[in-house]
């Protein structure tokens, strides 16, 4: 029996709320395009002299992943402890796990089990959310991933020349596919990526090798720009999450992928950085929706979980 969860809040009147703080970027300087290996070297150079290095980016956004993770963790918990299950957080699953999941739930292996396969794993970035039912079926309710990308736009403030977009975003295909095997007994997919920087601006073609890997559906893009207020974006904020739908699509997992750019020539490096209300608006609705989607093969429901998600505003306070 599947039981139809009660929404105990309005996640668009929540996005509403969201503020998005966007910064009008510097005088362009040139549009001069340096080959990717030789700019990637001068690059390293750069930053090292500066005392800088290139995983700032993604650690200061993974930073800001991981605070909202606390709170979309005890949200989830609130949830599946409501159903009469356990909520369990794992940062890591291997891929001796993924097949063993795979096997657990009815699906086809070739190869046979490898032992050496459990020093080989997928580390998403926000890490996986487990619902373990009474009966020991185990539910992946969410599976975080954040990815920056984009360099130009701090080139620009350096006085330094455009060089190629990266393709670093194109490792999230391996974590999709060993997701993939963590839900094969599930009619949902909640594999999310927060996505962020210039380089997935919609001039660029960087999105699109996304879609390519998503079985061609559109991302969830916004977009940042000069003229970018809290009262322009809070709507697409709400048409996003309005839009979120992790139920897979021909009996194949639909990632859930959120894209945040701004174009390299007209503002600053971070102007596009998701924050924490709008990680948390979005994850918390892929996390109900899953849930819906789960045949809990329990008698009764335990009470409805406390609305969490009232609580944002304190949780971006703390």
């Amino acid at each position: 029996m599947v039981i139809a969860l009660r929404q105990t809040t309005n996640m668009a009147s929540m996005a509403g709320q969201i503020k998005v703080a966007s910064t009008v970027g510097n005088t362009i300087v040139r549009n001069t395009t340096i080959s990717q290996s030789s700019g990637l070297r001068a690059r390293h150079i750069k930053m090292h002299e500066d005392g800088k290095h290139l995983m700032m980016d993604a650690n200061e956004s993974e930073a800001t992943l991981n605070d909202a993770m606390e709170f979309i963790k005890e949200y989830a918990r609130e949830k599946i402890e409501s159903l009469g299950a356990r909520m369990e957080f794992t940062s890591k699953c291997s891929l001796f796990d993924c097949k063993q999941q795979l096997i657990a739930s009815g699906g086809e292996i070739r190869g046979g089990i490898d032992s050496r396969n459990k020093k080989v794993s997928m580390k998403p970035d926000g890490g996986i959310i487990w619902a373990i039912l009474k009966s020991g079926k185990k539910y992946p309710v969410f599976i975080g991933e954040d990815k920056v990308q984009g360099t130009n736009d701090s080139r620009r403030q350096e006085g330094l020349g455009r060089q190629a977009t990266g393709n670093a975003i194109e490792r999230a295909a391996k974590n999709i596919r060993g997701s993939e095997m963590l839900c094969h007994h599930m009619s949902t997919f909640p594999y999310v990526i927060f996505a962020s920087g210039c380089d997935f601006h919609h001039t660029e073609t960087i999105s699109k090798r996304l879609e390519m890997m998503n079985m061609g559906v559109p991302n969830h893009y916004i977009e940042v720009t000069p003229s970018s207020t809290p009262e322009t974006l809070n709507p697409l904020i709400e048409v996003v999450c309005n839009n979120i739908n992790v139920r897979k699509m021909s009996g194949i997992g639909i990632a859930s992928i959120f894209v945040k750019a701004h174009k390299w020539d007209q503002l600053n490096h971070g102007s596009s950085r998701w924050r924490k209300k709008e990680i948390i608006a979005f994850s918390c609705k892929v996390i109900d929706q899953t849930i819906a989607s789960i045949d809990w093969e329990q008698e009764n429901m335990g009470a409805e979980p406390k609305n969490l998600l009232v609580e944002v505003n304190k949780a971006e306070e703390k």
